[in-house]
């Protein structure tokens, strides 16, 4: 793979010729030098809503997405007359090739829908510009958001992105199993012993209960098993630095893989998991068509908040949602932003801008038009106010109330990963395959699968 600056200049000599861009991941195209951000208006006494602008937005998503952005627009500008928006937006696929060819041309929108893997390169080119500063003013009102909801938007430590929604890992309980069982539904700080021992008193019971294993565990668990792994031993799977490599060394890495990979041997030997090619099997068509929706399983680790709508309704039953187990009551789950806006560094409105992304995290009526479709919203009286519409048992509400207990106590989430992280996937999944399926040495398996990766990070640089 090119090294990153000879992606950049190379995007720049194209786009600016053929204002058209590569398919797949795009990087920005130009460097901006900033300058002080532009006077409009808020001197003494006045308000960022006193200076008429009109400002440029874009965004990606469905229809859906549109139909409710636009019409919280609509009640922005309403109760705002002085800003008027021009909205932009396409699909995924075609986004990133058109804010590459608008960085070439120094024609980036006001505010800028972002994800988490791009904001570091915006950053370091100069697109985005901090947001710090309109905190500390009061145009951007974070008080009612948790650290946790918006500390992923923090680059070089300026907060270049406000998060838009929030998602996080869950457990889904099937609480008529557990009832049946005489289990106690988990509190959210349970530990991987209890976990354990939860597991096998349903294993015990598994024939009385009609389930198979007491745990699906969803193919993606494995992938946050393994990160939070290293983060309860206090350190990072990848380096923070941005450069292709792990966050530990070799003998450390592999005691701690080694334990992992043991356990998860254990786990599904004992039935407390289901084994690999049944995760797999039941995954083919979605988390819809899995064990606990078939009700073969009391739990499932490892889905996403924003899923249990959909696994409930597939089953025609609402789950109860607990965080992950951890090594300890202290949680290593983390709060994954869904998207980010980001202000542009040719805005010659960032005041506006900042505000109006203020107002879209925190005005209830707004946010009565998005209904959370991009997360649930990182406000606490946002949330409340739009749980407060749902029916009392929907599981609409279940995940807002799972979403706002995890919010305070969640652990921080890990810089965008490596070019190298899709391969390296694939290598740990591969690896555990080794030592559950074919029965290799765990620390034969982790020779195997460290050497592979540090040959995909050289390809990677």
């Amino acid at each position: 793979m090119k090294r990153f600056i000879v992606l950049l200049i190379t995007a720049v000599v194209i786009l600016s010729l053929t204002a058209c861009g590569r398919t797949g991941q795009q990087t920005p195209s130009t460097t901006v030098t900033p300058t002080a951000p532009p006077q409009t208006g808020t001197g003494s006494g006045s308000k960022p809503y006193d200076v008429k602008a009109n400002l440029r937005i874009i965004w990606w998503g469905s229809q859906t997405r549109h139909d409710y952005t636009l019409a919280a627009i609509d009640v922005f500008e309403k109760k705002y007359p002085n800003i008027t928006l021009t909205a932009e937006f396409t699909a995924w696929d075609s986004y990133w090739e058109k804010l590459a060819a608008m960085s070439a041309s120094k024609n980036l929108p006001d505010i800028i829908q972002q994800d988490y893997k791009y904001i570091t390169s915006y950053t370091n080119n100069n697109l985005i510009i901090d947001l710090f500063p309109y905190v500390e003013r009061g145009v951007i009102d974070l008080s009612n958001c948790p650290e946790a909801t918006w500390s992923g938007g923090i680059v070089n430590d300026k907060l270049v992105a406000i998060n838009l929604g929030m998602n996080t890992h869950c457990v889904m309980i099937d609480k008529d199993i557990f009832d049946k069982a005489g289990i106690p539904i988990p509190e959210d700080t349970w530990t991987i012993k209890e976990y354990q021992e939860i597991c096998d008193k349903l294993v015990a019971m598994k024939d009385q209960l009609g389930i198979d294993y007491a745990d699906q565990s969803s193919k993606n668990a494995f992938n946050e098993q393994i990160q939070f792994a290293f983060r309860e031993k206090g350190l990072w799977f990848y380096n923070q630095d941005g450069s292709e490599s792990f966050g530990w060394d070799k003998e450390t890495g592999k005691q701690i893989i080694v334990e992992l990979l043991k356990r998860e041997k254990e786990n599904i030997e004992k039935k407390r998991t289901a084994p690999l090619a049944v995760r797999e099997e039941n995954e083919v068509n979605g988390p819809e068509s899995g064990l606990i929706v078939k009700g073969k399983v009391a739990m499932n680790s490892g889905n996403w908040s924003n899923q249990a709508k959909s696994i409930s309704n597939a089953a025609g039953k609402k789950f109860v949602l607990v965080a992950l187990p951890s090594e300890t009551t202290k949680k290593m789950q983390y709060m994954k932003p869904s998207q980010f806006f980001s202000v542009s560094s040719n805005s010659k409105y960032p005041e506006q801008a900042a505000f109006f992304i203020s107002e879209f995290i925190n005005n209830i009526e707004m946010n009565y038009e998005l209904k959370g479709e991009r997360g649930v919203p990182i406000s606490d009286k946002v949330r409340e106010a739009l749980a407060a519409t749902f029916e009392p048992d929907s599981i609409d509400k279940a995940v807002f109330d799972y979403v706002g207990r995890i919010a305070p106590i969640a652990n921080d989430i890990w810089k965008p990963e490596p070019n190298a992280n899709a391969a390296i996937i694939v290598l740990y999944q591969n690896m555990l395959k080794n030592v559950v399926d074919e029965g290799m040495d765990p620390e034969q398996a982790f020779e195997i699968f460290y050497e592979q990766a540090m040959i995909e990070f050289e390809m990677a640089k």
